[in-house]
């Protein structure tokens, strides 16, 4: 991701999905009470921008790598948020994390990474934020016995291949969650076998 071209063909690869996913997730995660949202390795910004399309009081920063904001800039313009919208470079494991937000979203991030790094950006998220600030984890999620739904553990199996990670189910989160301080409420079903998990400080 530090290389332009690959950096721009790989990230706008992964934005199809999600420009079908993120009004969903937007329009089932309540917000209007929020004021900053941070969103993680946020990529082309567009769970943040349906965000904000959904919460007009709402502000948000999306934190990525360089190359990868040129992408969620262009996004911004292109949807009328730029106004709203901030783009902060920088590494999300060693980093300071992007200060004053009472949420933060890790959205189809952490099944590309394994367990150690999960439980460290969930503890960096967890520490950056303030008592009643809330975590979103959106992502696939295998059952707890971690043999299914298939098409998850298919796409489990995948994730071998190209990443450190895998998917994971409920079970780990809320125990990594619950860890770094932050106590779990229900998963949430958005779109294409994702879903999200909300804790709160």
């Amino acid at each position: 991701m530090e290389q332009a071209d690959t950096a721009r063909h790989f990230t706008l690869a992964l934005a199809g999905r999600a420009k079908n996913v993120a009004p969903v997730l937007a329009a089932r995660v309540p917000l209007d009470e929020a004021r900053l949202l941070v969103d993680v390795g946020g990529g082309t910004g567009i769970y943040s921008i349906a965000c904000l399309q959904q919460n007009p009081q709402l502000r948000a920063v999306v934190w990525d790598r360089p190359e990868v904001l040129k992408i969620a800039g262009e996004f911004a313009s292109e949807f009328g948020v730029s106004d709203r919208l901030d783009l902060c470079s920088g590494d999300m494991f060693v980093d300071p994390v992007p200060s004053g937000a009472d949420v933060m979203l890790l959205s189809n991030v952490l099944h590309d990474w394994d367990v150690p790094e999960c439980e460290t950006l969930i503890r960096r998220c967890a520490a950056a934020l303030p008592n009643g600030g809330r975590l979103l984890i959106h992502d696939v999620f295998l059952n707890d016995e971690l043999d299914g739904p298939l098409p998850i553990a298919l796409y489990s199996a995948a994730l071998f291949s190209f990443t450190q990670g895998r998917a994971y189910s409920a079970r780990e989160f809320r125990g990594w969650l619950s860890a770094a301080g932050l106590t779990c409420g229900p998963l949430i079903p958005t779109l294409i076998h994702c879903g999200v998990l909300t804790a709160t400080k």
